[in-house]
């Protein structure tokens, strides 16, 4: 055991012992491998031999040797034996004292050295203290060892140098210069079976002697063979390329050095494909409609009864194919043995529904996507009567004749139509108007006199209008319409006018004071009509059927009803004071005791043999009860008599329509706004519109898009090149099959019910511009591009014709024009903000010099070319106001208060004097001429845009619904999104936080700014938006002028709405939704259609072009990706959905917002940093504001 201080003097020289063994030992392993390094450079470069992955496994065995001389050196222990000898020999003056102190061990008690071993020690310390031992090892020898490892390792970094294909200074055409001239290649797929349409990847590679070039010859068999060059790999040992489109059988194979390698074979797997799609039609006869062929499509509409015969052309012949609906039985197909790759199926369409053409070859290869085919069937509705005249119930003399007028309209004409009448405790009598057959709107009128009728006072008499039509079946068919009451008044009725009549809660009270036996009475005869109304309804129910099953509950309920009326008759007949009265009414309730018998056995019968009956006893009840009326009337005119529902209000109206009030009539109400047919026809109009713009300027960009092509294909300069091209237009030849697809869509639309008269000529003229896109991609099919951009600019025009007509023939009489007096009247407006600020700022400039007389003149020609749009504006303002004077009162009444107030401004003169005045240097008086004319312009701006809304709707009321659109829009996406992350295992971001990140509300929450001016929320407004139906601009007058709902009938119920306006087939039913298993969602569900259309709401909501703009380019990007999805089941990538469509609706929505800011009030409260930023600073504005958020130190 040596002692602690000996052994710290022997450490740095065991330490330089380790490093000295270390150097020489990585010399020695570094200078190995350099030799192994050489040697397998040598093999390459002479014999062109190669090991696989040789450098690799060179690296790895060269760090491993490093390593382990590393790991081994650290392990050997001190030999302090052989440390003392060496230093004996640089010091024999030692005489072995440094051998003998380490071999000293502890011999005494307690492990303590002696006396002797101790001095031995000392006088070994003493020596080490006195010359430097560190010399045993001789520096020259370290300095030598690193310079030898240094060397070692040099040699190895500059033969690893040359082993890296990117690092070597050995050419390609120097390896192997002593080898064999021969190749070694290997090329894969080799022969291959792929799939028409799909890529092939091809792969040569060499083993050995690798060529400098590799080149890929392939083509069809007896064509031109195609060669493109293959690119090298990294390892310098693969070459590669692609075929990107293969669509029939190819023989490749693989050049280089002037050789080449294989004669591989692609056979293209051609699965079952539909090319195209005929159907023949041929309508039923009530119909009369020409037998019809329609080419080329995946959609037709029909009519009920049509048979319809489809014939599919394939691309090959096929084992098996059935054409399989939605629900219910599959079709069979028919082969045509001429044209084995031709079938075709006939059928009766009889419903609307979606088949999906299934087929297989003899390989069992069947189509990835089925070709869907939808057959929309419009049904033969009955005949619809609309009363125009009186429209009501009615009172009558005996002697008066009733002028009775409807009109009548049916989808496919009427074969009879006219009135009937009924005279209580008399047979109906049928009073036919025409028994020809006629054309699909009529006009009913009839005059029927009751003195003829033998009519007296107090008699009833009903009457309604009835049609025939030829039904489904063949057979005719009649429609009814609701039951009217003419009510024989007496002679001597007496009106007299109440003159402290004032205001409601006056005539409230007077309701409430008069309320005697003469309110029962009048109680009980309306209940006796809603009776007799509800056993009509009941019976025509019934005999449209044909059974009164279903029915039975209706009538207990009325049987119910009539029970009760009899008792309070009864208890009136108690209580009546008039020997006259109580025997009306006891005869009354005779006739309801009938009725009721009448009734209960109907009950229990199938047939409306019962409910005739009746209905006739119901009746006679009903005029015995007319008798109990009194002749002398109180009356005055209230604020909402046309709300009034009084028992004597029909009976009267004619009569309080004649006697002269002295009390006038209020004529100023609140303006209402209330959904209506009319609303749905625009909206409808609005649709159609939107898609013929739609469909024009697609067809503008495909002759834009096909023009270049022709260009580029003939520019062409390589056979690459003009493939690409080829492929390019093929591309554009599918684009123009789904605009095919979109018009038979559009068109479907427009043959609906309530469309079909309405949109007639715009879809015949559709049609051609269908055949024309059709020849378009029959052309690029057959590679005639220059003939393909004649049909598409023949179809783009006809589309633009379409559209512009449509507008004219759909847009309200003065919507264009009051739009670009809006519009100008705004510009004029901002242009005067301009001349104001140009002239402050010459104010604020101080002293006059040469260049504001420069400035003076530019705003002087400013003035002026003020002072003519002025005038321009003033005098259309007038032709309008004059124009529109019985048309739109309320338009020609706001023009005309805007022009007179205009005039009494003078504002021409005094834009002429602040002119003259600036011109002559007087800068504060034209300042002070230019306020009142800037004054006077803003108040004609804001007289005009009053003026506007009353046709074109409210700007800011517009703008909010369309935010509120795209709010609900932008959920969708960003719900299906969602939903399409968790199905996949990914996290996809709430849709509200996203909301809130993106500083856009979530949905349901509502923001000051969405608040209407005078505090009236946003939802408030929800009921115009409501079912999906956004008020369009305009729509809002369109309400306005809704008509009033006709005096009573109250409880005659509600008849069944002819057609669906929101509705793609019976019900309203979507067929987008088909295998998706019901998925909802705007872009792989079945909402893609409702939120299409719901955007194209919203691009007709703006005014200005560059919104509207972008939402159609938004529009664009959704139908692309819904394309790629349902042709070829390809998942929308959702980060591109989120760029493409999320960002900018979120964008517009934002845009929207700050629009409305500036509409609202002056005391609304508005951010003051929201002015929107301009385009090409929005990427700058938004990094600012990451930066601005990000964490830095």
């Amino acid at each position: 055991m040596i002692e602690h201080t000996l052994r710290r003097q022997l450490e740095p020289i065991m330490t330089r012992r380790k490093r000295l063994d270390l150097a020489w030992r990585l010399s020695r392993y570094w200078l190995v491998a350099a030799l192994v390094g050489l040697v397998l450079i040598g093999a390459d470069w002479l014999w062109g031999w190669r090991l696989p992955f040789g450098a690799g496994l060179w690296c790895i065995a060269t760090i491993a040797a490093t390593v382990a001389a590393i790991h081994r050196t650290d392990r050997i222990g001190p030999d302090y034996g052989a440390i003392a000898r060496n230093i004996e020999q640089h010091h024999p003056d030692l005489q072995a004292l440094l051998l003998a102190a380490i071999e000293q061990k502890p011999d005494h008690p307690g492990g303590r050295l002696g006396y002797l071993q101790t001095q031995v020690l000392k006088e070994a310390i003493v020596h080490a203290t006195n010359h430097d031992w560190l010399q045993s090892i001789p520096p020259r020898t370290v300095a030598l060892a690193n310079i030898s490892r240094i060397a070692a390792l040099l040699l190895v970094a500059a033969v690893l140098s040359q082993m890296v294909p990117s690092m070597s200074l050995l050419s390609d055409g120097r390896r192997g210069v002593l080898a064999s001239r021969s190749y070694e290649v290997t090329i894969t797929p080799g022969d291959a079976t792929v799939e028409a349409g799909s890529p092939v990847v091809i792969v040569a590679r060499f083993d050995g002697r690798i060529p400098q070039e590799v080149s890929l010859s392939y083509g069809a068999v007896g064509q031109e063979q195609q060669r493109v060059p293959l690119t090298r790999s990294v390892d310098d040992a693969v070459f590669g390329g692609v075929i990107s489109d293969v669509r029939s059988d190819l023989l490749y194979h693989v050049e280089y050095a002037d050789e080449r390698a294989g004669n591989y074979k692609i056979t293209v797997l051609d699965r079952p494909r539909l090319i195209q799609a005929d159907a023949k039609i041929v309508h039923p006869s009530y119909a009369n409609l020409p037998e019809k062929t329609i080419h080329d499509t995946r959609r037709i509409s029909v009519v009920e009864g049509s048979h319809v015969t489809l014939t599919f052309t394939l691309n090959k012949p096929v084992a098996t194919a059935r054409l399989a609906p939605r629900t219910g039985i599959a079709l069979a197909l028919n082969l045509d043995p001429e044209h084995p790759h031709v079938l075709t199926t006939s059928f009766a369409a009889e419903q609307s529904e979606r088949y999906e053409l299934l087929m297989a070859d003899a390989q069992g290869l069947d189509s990835k996507m089925p070709p869907r085919f939808t057959v929309d069937v419009h049904k033969n509705l009955p005949a619809e009567l609309k009363p125009l005249f009186p429209n009501r119930d009615v009172a009558a003399s005996p002697l008066e004749e009733l002028a009775l007028q409807a009109e009548v309209s049916d989808d496919y004409g009427v074969v009879r139509y006219g009135v009937t009448y009924t005279l209580a405790g008399a047979e109906s009598r049928d009073i036919v108007l025409s028994d020809a057959p006629a054309a699909s709107q009529q006009q009913i009128q009839h005059l029927l006199a009751l003195e003829e009728l033998g009519a007296v006072p107090d008699q009833l008499l009903t009457y309604h209008f009835w049609a025939d039509d030829v039904g489904p079946d063949g057979r005719s068919r009649r429609a009814v319409s609701d039951m009217y009451f003419a009510e024989v008044r007496p002679f001597d009725e007496v009106f007299i006018e109440n003159q402290s009549f004032q205001d409601q809660r006056s005539q409230q009270q007077q309701s409430q004071d008069g309320q005697q036996q003469g309110q029962q009475t009048d109680e009980l005869i309306q209940m006796q009509k809603q009776i007799i109304i509800a056993t009509w309804n009941i019976k025509q129910q019934t005999d449209l059927s044909g059974n009164l099953g279903e029915r039975r509950d209706d009538v207990d309920v009325v049987c119910q009803s009539q029970a009760e009326a009899l008792q309070q008759a009864r208890s009136a007949m108690a209580e009546a004071a008039d020997p006259s009265a109580g025997q009306a009414l006891q005869a009354a309730a005779e006739h309801m005791e009938t009725s009721v018998d009448h009734l209960t056995q109907a009950t229990q019968s199938t047939s409306a043999a019962e409910l005739t009956a009746a209905l006739g006893a119901e009746q006679a009840a009903y005029q015995e009860l007319l008798k109990l009326r009194g002749r002398e009337h109180q009356i005055a005119r209230a604020q909402n008599s046309g709300r009034g529902n009084g028992a004597g209000s029909a009976r009267s109206q004619q009569q309080l329509q004649q006697l002269e009030l002295t009390e006038q009539e209020n004529r100023y109400e609140t303006e209402r706004v209330a959904q209506s047919r009319e609303q749905t026809a625009r909206r409808e109009d609005l649709q159609v519109l939107n898609r013929l713009g739609d469909l024009a300027r697609r067809q503008n960009d495909m002759s834009e898009r096909l023009r270049e092509a022709e260009a580029a294909l003939r520019q062409a300069r390589n056979e690459q090149e003009r493939q690409e091209i080829l492929r390019e237009l093929k591309r554009l030849r599918d684009e123009q099959v789904e605009a095919l697809r979109d018009i038979d869509e559009l068109q479907a639309r427009m043959d609906q019910s309530q469309n079909r008269q309405r949109m007639a000529d715009a879809r015949e003229q559709l049609d051609d511009s269908r055949s024309q896109i059709r020849q378009s991609a029959q052309d690029l099919e057959e590679g005639m591009v220059s003939r393909a951009i004649t049909s598409a600019t023949r179809a783009q025009r006809q589309l633009e014709q379409m559209r512009d007509e449509f507008r004219r023939n759909t847009s309200s009489q003065f919507s264009e024009e009051m739009r670009d007096m809006r519009d100008r009247a705004q510009q004029l407006d901002q242009r005067q903000d301009r001349i104001a600020e140009q002239m402050e700022q010459q104010a604020g400039s101080g002293r006059r010099t040469l260049a504001d007389t420069g400035t003076s003149g530019e705003v002087t020609e400013q003035i002026e070319q003020q002072r003519g749009e002025i005038e321009e504006l003033i005098e259309q303002m007038k032709d309008v106001s004059e124009r529109s004077e019985i048309a739109e009162p309320l338009l020609s009444r706001r023009l005309y208060d805007t022009l007179r107030k205009a005039s009494t401004e003078n504002l021409d003169q005094a834009l002429e004097a602040a002119g003259q005045l600036l011109e002559r240097n007087f800068l504060p008086q034209a300042r002070e001429i230019e306020r009142r004319a800037a004054q006077g312009i803003d108040e004609l701006r804001e007289g005009v845009e009053e003026a506007a809304e009353s046709v074109l709707g409210d700007e800011a009321e517009s703008l909010r619904l369309a935010s509120q659109q795209l709010d609900e829009l932008i959920r969708q996406v960003d719900e299906e999104a969602a939903r399409a992350a968790a199905a996949t295992g990914e996290h996809g971001d709430d849709p509200n936080e996203r909301a809130v990140a993106s500083g856009r509300r979530p949905p349901g929450e509502i923001q000051p700014q969405d608040r209407v001016p005078g505090g009236n929320s946003a939802s408030q407004q929800e009921p115009s938006a409501s079912n999906g139906t956004p008020q369009q601009p305009g729509m809002a007058q369109d309400g306005a002028r809704s008509q009033r709902d006709r005096d009573g009938q109250t409880a005659r119920g509600n008849r069944d709405e002819r057609g669906n306006p929101s509705g793609w087939g019976p019900g309203g039913e979507s067929f987008e939704e088909w295998s998706d298993g019901g998925a909802r969602g705007p872009l792989t569900g079945g909402d893609y259609r409702d939120w299409s259309d719901r955007l194209r709401d919203v691009e007709e909501m703006l005014t200005e072009r560059d919104l509207r703009e972008d939402v159609a380019r938004v529009r664009d990007r959704a139908r692309t990706i819904r394309t790629d999805f349902t042709r070829h089941g390809k998942e929308p990538q959702w980060d591109l959905v989120q760029q493409q469509i999320t960002k900018p609706l979120m964008e517009l929505q934002e845009k929207l917002r700050d629009t409305l800011a500036g509409l609202e009030s002056d005391e609304a409260l508005v951010p003051i940093d929201r002015d929107p930023v301009p385009d090409r600073f929005a990427d700058v504005v938004r990094r600012y504001f990451e930066n601005l958020g990000g964490d830095h130190p």
